[in-house]
């Protein structure tokens, strides 16, 4: 597990990389707040631990999603601050990322008290990304999609992987509360923005977390439609399979609504 997830951070962050290269910052958001990291990691769990590990874990992953939520709503805001008060780049990203990870453990902590495992819980989570969505800063007009080098995208990718190394050793050590927290740690919402706000600006930035905040309710479905097949016997490769479908129908959903509703809303 430990291998796996390792190697799935560099792999999402240069698909999210690529993505934006291609249109834009709020689709490499989007595309990172997809359970691409956490899935197959909590597909080979359940595959070494026993059910009452896994189970708890998931339902834990799923409640605490929305202080990932948090971590993005208070980095965006901060970002527009710090960009008007003209602080230095190498201040400004450092005040934004330790402010969204003190905000997102803290509200993480909070979470995991209060979980409910099963579709209120869901639909609570769910809820509670689409107010933080509304309570994001408006970015200014948007421009052409960003040309990200090859040289930026590596870099991007081992800082992630340092990060992901460090978070996961700390997920193996403890039991399925913590595991489950750390499952949901901002590992691609805090490399990629901390990146786009310094290269591109604070109006790049809160686009690329807007689209985080999408993402991250396919990471809910996920992890509700995981934990729902576990809990009902179901085997673990059936229940990945049906985290997988339910967190890209959500995807679908919220692409079809944002294209609709805000066909004229900057990408």
């Amino acid at each position: 597990m430990l291998w796996l997830r390792l190697a799935a951070v560099p792999l999402v962050v240069w698909i999210a990389s690529w993505a934006g290269r291609r249109w834009g910052h709020k689709a490499s958001g989007w595309i990172s707040g997809l359970p691409m990291i956490a899935a197959p990691v909590m597909l080979f769990l359940a595959l070494d631990q026993p059910r009452d590990f896994v189970l708890p874990t998931a339902w834990i992953a799923m409640t605490v999603a929305p202080a990932v939520g948090l971590h993005c709503l208070v980095f965006a805001r901060l970002a527009t601050l710090v960009t008007r008060m003209r602080v230095r780049p190498a201040l400004a990203w450092v005040v934004c990322l330790l402010a969204g990870w003190v905000t997102c453990v803290l509200a993480e902590l909070a979470l995991a008290e209060v979980v409910v495992p099963n579709f209120i819980g869901a639909a609570v989570a769910v809820v509670e990304l689409l107010l933080l969505n509304a309570l994001m800063p408006v970015p200014g007009a948007v421009g052409a999609a960003p040309r990200i080098p090859a040289s930026e995208i590596f870099v991007r990718m081992g800082a992630a992987l340092a990060l992901a190394a460090v978070i996961t050793v700390g997920a193996n050590a403890f039991g399925p509360r913590v595991s489950g927290i750390l499952l949901g740690f901002p590992i691609t919402a805090s490399v990629l923005p901390v990146f786009t706000l310094v290269l591109y600006g604070a109006d790049s930035a809160v686009r690329l977390l807007s689209g985080f905040l999408t993402g991250l309710i396919g990471f809910v479905l996920y992890f509700f439609a995981f934990a729902s097949v576990i809990a009902a016997g179901g085997p673990p490769l059936a229940a990945f399979s049906t985290g997988v479908a339910a967190s890209l129908a959500s995807a679908g959903a919220m692409a079809l609504w944002h294209r609709f509703r805000f066909a004229r809303e900057p990408a």
